[in-house]
C-alpha cells in the first residue's frame, strides 16, 4: 500500500525509527516563522502543502503526527472529498490531549473517525478514554529505541569530558531553570542543550545561564547523532506525569546512560540504565548527573540490555498493528 506520514516538524525520531518497519514515505513540513504572531499563516501554508501532497501522491494510508491537530482536519477533508477508502492513522504525542490542541472544535469526533489512534503508553490510553475516544480506535504503540549505530556515526565534539547532552524543546513542562541551577552546582560538568532556544521566549529565562551550559540550537540529524554518540550521558526532564521523553528513547538507541525524571511512567519504561531525579530540585539533578558519570560503564551495559528488550517489545506491538492494517 502507498503510505504517507505527515509531520509539521523539522524532525521526529519516533517517525523516523518506525519508517523502516512500516515502509511509509515520511514528509517533514518544517518551515516556521520566528514570530508566533504569524502562526495562523504558517499553518495555512503548511496545510496547503499537505493537501497538495495528498492530491499528488494519492496515498492509501495517511499517518498524521499530532499535534498540531489541524493536520487531522486536512486528512479527513481529503478522505471525504477525494478518497473515502483511505485509512487514517493518528499518531498522537501526549500534547494532543492537552489544551490548546484537544480544545479545537470536533477533534475528538475526528479521532473517532480514524482507523487507528496511536498512543505511546498505557498511562495516556486511560487519559484518552476519559476524553471520549472509542476503545476500538485506540492502539498502544510505544516509541521504538532510536535506530542509531554509533559505530557508523562520525563522532566528534568540541566539548571537554565529562559533558552531558540535554535535548530540549523548551516547552513549559521542561524545567530549564532547574537545569541551569543544577549546572551552577557542578561547574566541572559541561551541559550541552540542543533545540531551538527561540521557543523559550516568554517561557524560560536563558539570560543568566552559567558558563558551563552551551546552547547549540536545533541541529541537523547528522550533527545531533554525532553529539549523542559522543556524550557521556543524556539528561531528560519533565514536570508532567505521562510524558515518555523522546530523548530517553534516543539515549537507549545510542546506548547512553540516562539522567531522567523520577515519574512512575519513566521508571516503568526505562527501568534500568538510568539515574532518576526530582525535576524540581537542582541538587537532585546535579547529584544525579554526578552519579551517572561515576557509574557510566555499569549504566551503559544496562542501557544496551534495555535497548534489546524494548526493541523486541516494540516489534511485537508493531507486528500486531501491521497485521490489522494489511488485512
Amino acid at each position: 500500500m502507498k503510505q504517507l506520514f505527515i509531520s509539521w516538524l523539522p524532525f521526529t525520531r519516533r517517525s523516523a525509527s518506525m519508517q523502516p518497519y512500516f515502509g511509509y514515505e515520511l514528509e517533514f513540513i518544517s518551515f516556521a516563522f520566528k514570530n508566533r504572531f504569524f502562526r495562523p499563516l504558517e499553518y495555512l501554508l503548511k496545510g496547503w502543502k499537505t493537501l497538495m501532497l495528498f492530491l499528488h501522491q494519492h496515498p492509501q494510508v495517511i499517518w498524521a503526527q499530532l499535534p498540531p491537530t489541524p493536520i487531522l482536519y486536512l486528512a479527513y477533508l481529503y478522505k471525504v472529498l477525494f478518497n473515502r477508502q483511505v485509512i487514517l492513522i493518528a499518531d498522537c504525542h501526549n500534547a494532543t490531549f492537552r489544551p490548546p490542541w484537544i480544545k479545537l472544535p470536533g477533534i475528538v469526533a475526528l479521532l473517532n473517525r480514524c482507523h487507528f489512534v496511536l498512543v505511546h503508553n498505557n498511562w495516556v490510553e486511560k487519559q484518552v478514554l476519559e476524553l471520549g475516544v472509542n476503545q476500538e480506535r485506540l492502539y498502544v504503540l510505544e516509541t521504538r529505541p532510536a535506530l542509531i549505530d554509533c559505530n557508523k556515526v562520525s563522532c566528534h565534539s568540541n566539548f571537554p569530558h565529562p559533558w552531558i547532552m540535554s535535548p530540549c524543546s523548551f516547552n513549559r513542562d521542561e524545567p530549564i531553570d532547574m537545569i541551569l541551577a543544577a549546572a551552577r552546582l557542578v561547574p566541572e560538568i559541561t551541559f550541552v542543550l540542543t533545540g531551538n532556544a527561540n521557543r523559550a521566549q516568554g517561557i524560560h529565562d536563558l539570560s543568566q545561564k552559567p558558563a558551563n551550559v552551551h546552547l547549540v540550537g536545533f541541529l541537523p540529524k547528522t550533527e545531533f547523532d554525532s553529539l549523542l554518540c559522543t556524550t557521556d550521558a543524556v539528561l531528560g526532564l519533565t514536570t508532567l506525569d505521562g510524558i515518555q521523553l523522546s530523548v530517553a528513547n534516543e539515549a537507549v538507541g545510542a546506548g547512553k546512560p540516562m539522567v531522567i525524571s523520577n515519574t512512575n511512567l519513566l521508571k516503568t519504561l526505562f527501568y534500568q540504565g538510568a539515574i532518576y531525579v526530582d525535576s524540581l530540585d537542582p541538587q537532585s539533578i546535579a547529584q544525579g548527573c554526578q552519579d551517572a558519570l561515576a557509574k557510566k560503564d555499569e549504566l551503559t551495559k544496562k542501557v544496551i540490555q534495555l535497548q534489546e528488550a524494548r526493541n523486541q517489545r516494540w516489534l511485537t506491538q508493531a507486528s500486531q498493528l501491521d497485521k490489522i492494517l494489511t488485512q
